[in-house]
């Protein structure tokens, strides 16, 4: 059977002292520190990578992880949406910010 595990989390902060998101269909994506790019491919389905993706043979460069979350229900599914522009123009950096101690106001990370 194959196993599905979430890489990123829906609209909650998962509670790391880096929030690394990106906004998807009006929602923030809470992804891992590695993600520095998020791109979407032809069929809908959302991607990060740590390097900036190229075109390749129609399609983003392989390097790059699928974007998995917890849905309704708590199933893990990859994270699809309608296509809206097109797939060479979907790719985007992360924001990246610091939450600081108790009091401290959140800031940009450095990069």
């Amino acid at each position: 059977m194959l196993t599905i595990t979430p890489t990123a989390v829906l609209d909650n902060n998962p509670g790391d002292e880096l929030e690394v998101f990106a906004v998807i269909e009006g929602k923030k994506v809470y992804l891992p520190p590695e993600a520095n790019y998020v791109m979407q491919d032809k069929r809908g389905i959302w991607y990060y990578s740590a390097r900036k993706p190229r075109p390749k043979e129609n399609d983003w460069t392989p390097n790059k992880t699928s974007i998995a979350c917890r849905h309704e229900g708590g199933f893990v599914r990859a994270l699809i949406t309608p296509t809206k522009t097109p797939w060479l123009e979907t790719c985007q950096r992360t924001v990246r910010m610091v939450c600081g101690a108790q009091g401290e106001p959140r800031r940009p990370a450095d990069v």
